[in-house]
């Protein structure tokens, strides 16, 4: 009894002793646990019924709020942080995280306001400042952004921290100062957005030559993402589609492993058996084949087939699974049954752009261009200016020596893609072969420039050298 009293003594002395806002523990916003997606909602419900049972825990109701964050019950979320932000107002994630779902909304103002109360709880946390002085310039506040980007720079956040410091002297209008970070920063951190923003800052001095070059490297740039080892706590949470994305993308970055997990977890919920049903089928249908995909990847092509082959058995009439059998018949050279596998999956979905563009692929690899070439132009009425399907057509019409048409195609090609090198390789080959030699140089210049393969450039090489030496003049037009 003495003892149970002392515990009692010594919890109410916590208490007493806490910054806690009482006021806080009331009971929690409830959303999503009357979802269709059970996966989801089961986690909801059994979380608010953990709130329930101890209300005054911070923890708990902060876990609620994060599985609010990444299902995406943006609302619901940020009413929980701030509860409990006010449970424990030493916490730094609820705060934290509270600012990411409001710079989300692009309102950065009110992220610096959370965030700053963050960095309150722990200033060193590197990835705040990362974070603080991206929304900074977003907000159109240079000088402080390099004062934050200064701050990771000492907690060790390389090398995004000197890309910052380079961006925010770039929009004061420092240029100079900042190539002097990213000339070295370029050859060091291979990535798009970096070589992209070394491109911008080297056109801004007259650099153009080298501008072009850096821009062609970062053609698919997309902005910098940093580890965040705080955030990524919330992905324990992540249940029903939210989790059926990060499956795939994880699958898609080689994580297979993982990817495998979370889709074997979503199919204790929508079983493979469950894809024959008459109704509710699509979500089982769709994790066999996601499940089939991830097994490819991670080299188990025998777990590949056997898998998306059940689903078939299951559900013939599913098209994805006729695409992606279609593709572990091509990797093992089985053109012929690869083609009646898309041509099926084209007659249950005959308005598939990606489907007409892998019959074109095929028909190509048997060497029936014509056919290949009708294909790809059918695969462009669904999917107009799609840049892989241009190209492929314009090399069918290379084969089938269209070259006026190959060079308006791979035209097209370079103008929705203008840092494709090999766009401009066979561009210039193309030109080449009509003629225009002027032209086809000043295509293969651009090929040069934006990196294209050694091997190919050597070819038009010799083509333009034979074409010159045999036809000196380029006729008009």
């Amino acid at each position: 009894m003495r003892l149970v009293a002392v515990i009692v003594f010594a919890v109410l002395l916590l208490v007493g002793c806490s910054k806690s806002d009482p006021e806080a523990a009331k009971g929690p916003i409830v959303a999503g646990v009357d979802i269709s997606d059970t996966d989801v909602a089961e986690l909801l419900e059994a979380l608010v019924q953990s709130v329930r049972t101890v209300p005054t825990s911070a923890s708990i109701r902060g876990r609620l709020g994060m599985a609010y964050d990444i299902n995406g019950f943006r609302e619901a979320a940020i009413a929980t942080y701030k509860q409990a932000s006010r449970l424990d107002p030493d916490d730094f994630r609820w705060p934290y995280f509270h600012a990411h779902l409001v710079a989300e909304d692009g309102e950065y103002e009110r992220a610096l306001e959370a965030l700053d109360q963050a960095l309150e709880d722990d200033a060193g946390y590197a990835p705040a400042w990362l974070f603080r002085g991206s929304w900074l310039l977003k907000a159109n506040r240079p000088l402080e952004a390099m004062d934050a980007y200064r701050r990771a720079h000492e907690l060790q956040a390389r090398p995004y921290a000197a890309f910052g410091r380079a961006q925010s002297l770039m929009a004061v209008g420092e240029i100079p100062a900042a190539l002097e970070i990213l000339e070295p920063l370029a050859t060091k951190f291979d990535h798009p957005y970096v070589h992209r923003t070394h491109g911008e800052a080297l056109r801004a001095v007259g650099r153009l030559d080298e501008a072009r070059a850096a821009m062609a490297r970062g053609r698919e740039a997309q902005p910098l993402a940093w580890p965040d080892e705080r955030r990524d706590q919330r992905n324990v949470h992540m249940r029903g589609h939210a989790s059926y994305m990060l499956a795939k993308e994880l699958s898609a970055s080689g994580r297979v492993d993982e990817a495998v997990a979370i889709l074997r977890r979503l199919q204790g919920h929508h079983p493979e058996e469950h894809c024959g049903r008459e109704e509710e089928f699509f979500l089982a249908c769709n994790l066999m084949n996601s499940v089939s995909i991830a097994h490819d990847r991670a080299g188990r092509p025998g777990q590949a087939f056997a898998t998306v082959q059940l689903g078939l058995d299951l559900r013939p009439s599913f098209a994805p699974f006729h695409l992606t059998i279609a593709n572990l018949l091509r990797d093992g050279r089985d053109l012929e049954t690869a083609l009646g596998h898309v041509e099926q999956a084209i007659e249950l979905n005959p308005s598939s752009g990606y489907a007409h563009e892998q019959r074109g692929r095929l028909l190509f690899g048997l060497n029936r261009h014509e056919d290949a070439k009708a294909a790809f132009e059918s695969a462009l009425q669904f999917e107009p200016g799609k840049r892989t399907t241009l190209f492929y057509l314009g090399l069918a019409q290379v084969e089938l020596s269209s070259y006026d048409d190959a060079v308006e195609s791979f035209r097209r090609v370079t103008e929705i893609e203008p840092y494709f090198g090999l766009g401009h390789v066979f561009l210039a080959r193309s030109l080449a072969e009509v003629g225009r030699i002027d032209a086809a140089r000043r295509a293969q210049d651009r090929a040069r420039e934006y990196g294209a393969n050694p091997a190919e450039l050597r070819r038009n090489e010799i083509q333009l050298r034979e074409l010159e030496a045999n036809e000196p003049l380029e006729p008009p037009g």
